[in-house]
Formats: C-alpha cells, structure tokens, sequence
C-alpha cells in the first residue's frame, strides 16, 4: 500500500504560526516536506475561548466569524496562511486539513464550545469557506464522566452538521470513547461521521495496543464502523523526545498483517526544531517510515 493510499497524520503544532517570521524550517519547505508522505494535517492546538473565539494556540485565529490576520501572533496569525495552506493542500500527499481542538488541561475548550455552539459554528464555517478544512479532531482530556460524554456527542452531531468529518484522539477510556461512537451513530440516522480514532500510543497511552482498541470498537455492537482494525490510527511522539524514523518504521513493522492501516506523528514542531541537527528526520522520512512498517 502506498503512502497516499493510507492515512498518515500529523499534529501540525501551531503550523504556519510558530516562529513567525523566521521559523526554524521555512514554511515553504514545510510545505515541500509535508507533502511527501503525510496526508492528513492537524492544525493543533485550536483553543475556544468564552464566546465561541477560535484561538491557534495562543493566537486569535477566528473572531465572531471571523479570521484575524497580523504580524503581531498575540494580536492575529500569520497574514500569509491562506497563501501557505492553499500551498499545502496543493502541492502533492496531503489531502485533509483539520482543526484539532483541546490537549492535555484545555478540557475548557469543550465547555467553552457547547456554551457557545452557535458561535462555533459560524467560525466552522468560515474555516471550511475559507481554508477547506475537512475535520475536526476532539483532543478530549477530562474526566471522563457521562455528561461530559453528551457534550461529546452533542458537539460531533454539529461538526458533521456542518458538512465535516470527525476525529477522536483518546489515550486512554476505550468504553467512554465507543459509547460516544454508539450514540453519535444512533443519533445521526445510522450514519458515523467519526473517520478513525487518533490513538495515543506516547506519553499517558505509551502503553496502548491499537488492537485491544479495534477489539474495543468491533464488540461494541452497532458504531457504524465498517473495520475496527483500520479506524484506529496509532500516534508516537517523534524525536527528540520520541522515536527517530528507524524506529518508526521498528515499531510499525510490528502491526504488520494487523489490520491496522496507518499512524500519526506527535509532532510537527518537534520535527522542525529537530532538523537543525538531523536534517533526514523529515516529516517524509517518518511517513515512508510508516508506510514500510506496515508493508
């Protein structure tokens, strides 16, 4: 299977904003380097502020509907990101462009988002007029208790409402996670916008197996989805704090005949700063590293 035929992700830390004007890697060769191999970009971390405020980490990025461009990050983002995601979207591997909302102690951002839902999806809809984003990605870190699981719900229900997909990135509460899939599924006519799950195998889910996972998804009954095995998309952190390419490809070469169909990179940012000292370590290193450990 060739990389453009499968998914290979990547959390696209502060893409096009961190650094700005003078990033470690140039955007445009970010760009270059991307579309080697990667498919899907995550646009990580969207924060949503009081009101329903779209913040790229801690950038304004969609105002009331909104998009704010400026040469000062605190004030606004870059003012040549249209020009550089219609590059990325453009220029070879890469055919998905999602917004990933949360992280690790944001689980503000859900609250802030379902106080707000009418806000939020004003400024959906501008990111997809806009910039063609496709998906959203739930990067959920709480408690994991039921009510937090409707909002879940509740919130997925308005991003396909909008005409976009869905993804999960869970580390850890398989069961909260399927039942989430359960309801969404029941409650949009037996249709499942959620595309995969974004699985954590790093840092709190170092110890996650994506096939206890796709057990996880298969026995739950009715989710909507065709092929557990392939819906979990397992994540590593990249080097420095992570694993190199080789060890990519090691490790994916232990899901080989598996099922499981592709994987995520944790991060883009670690990447860019990294080259400064191991230039081979590219984006399209890691996803032919991917692609070769899974045969």
């Amino acid at each position: 299977m060739s990389t453009t035929s499968r998914p290979i992700v990547i959390y696209g830390n502060g893409l096009f904003q961190d650094g700005y004007p003078s990033p470690p890697v140039p955007y445009e060769t970010q760009i270059q380097q991307l579309n080697k191999g990667v498919t899907s970009v995550l646009l990580w971390s969207i924060h949503i502020h009081e009101g329903g405020d779209f913040y790229l980490n801690d950038s304004p990025f969609v105002i009331d509907g909104n998009v704010v461009y400026s040469t000062n990050p605190s004030k606004g983002i870059n003012p040549d990101f249209p020009k550089l995601v219609s590059a990325l979207l453009h220029g070879g591997s890469v055919r998905e462009l999602l917004i990933s909302v949360g992280a690790w102690g944001t689980t503000s951002d859900f609250y802030n988002w379902y106080a707000a839902r009418n806000a939020v999806k004003k400024n959906l809809a501008m990111l997809k007029s806009t910039f063609g984003i496709t998906g959203v990605d739930f990067d959920y870190e709480g408690d994991y208790s039921q009510d937090d699981g409707n909002k879940i719900v509740d919130l997925t229900l308005d991003v396909a409402a909008r005409g976009l997909f869905a993804t999960y990135c869970p580390y850890t509460a398989a069961d909260w996670w399927v039942d989430c899939l359960q309801k969404v599924y029941k409650k949009n006519n037996r249709m499942q916008p959620v595309r995969w799950f974004n699985l954590q195998c790093y840092a709190g889910g170092s110890g996650n197996q994506p096939q206890d996972w796709a057990q996880a998804v298969a026995m739950a009954g009715e989710t909507g989805v065709t092929d557990p095995k392939a819906f979990i998309v397992p994540g590593f952190a990249v080097f420095p704090d992570g694993l190199t390419p080789a060890q990519i490809q090691s490790t994916f070469s232990g899901l080989k005949n598996s099922g499981i169909a592709g994987g995520f990179l944790w991060n883009s940012g670690a990447i860019w700063q990294g080259e400064s000292t191991n230039p081979s370590y590219t984006p399209g290193a890691y996803a032919t590293a991917i692609d070769k450990g899974l045969g």
